[in-house]
């Protein structure tokens, strides 16, 4: 209950630290703030009902735990990150137990 709240606590505090600078920079960017909002949250978030809706749940929600498996692929292109065995560790463990989870799914459906 309390975890739910804290984003009122969050948008409170960050209005109050910028409230001096938040309207200038707000109209600057706000082709920027815009495009990132259509693009960062509307088509997935858009997607992702279209994806529940014509898919089943559970091939939707195993599509979402590979998210970290795309991410670190196309984090490897980034010259700024460095490499790191223990996110390579924690990806392959994702993508281990998401085809596992599939397998048997697969499994417990063919038999019945």
């Amino acid at each position: 209950m309390i975890l739910s709240k804290r984003f009122y606590g969050i948008i409170l505090l960050s209005f109050i630290a910028t409230y001096d600078v938040m309207f200038t920079y707000l109209l600057e960017n706000i082709g920027w703030i815009l495009l990132m909002t259509v693009i960062g949250v509307l088509i997935p978030m858009y997607l992702l009902q279209k994806g529940i809706q014509y898919c089943e749940v559970f091939l939707v929600m195993m599509s979402l735990c590979f998210i970290p498996v795309f991410t670190f692929f196309f984090q490897l292109f980034d010259t700024r990150l460095q490499w790191s065995n223990i996110t390579l560790m924690g990806v392959l463990l994702l993508l281990l137990f998401g085809i596992l989870s599939v397998v048997l799914e697969q499994r417990a459906r063919s038999v019945s």
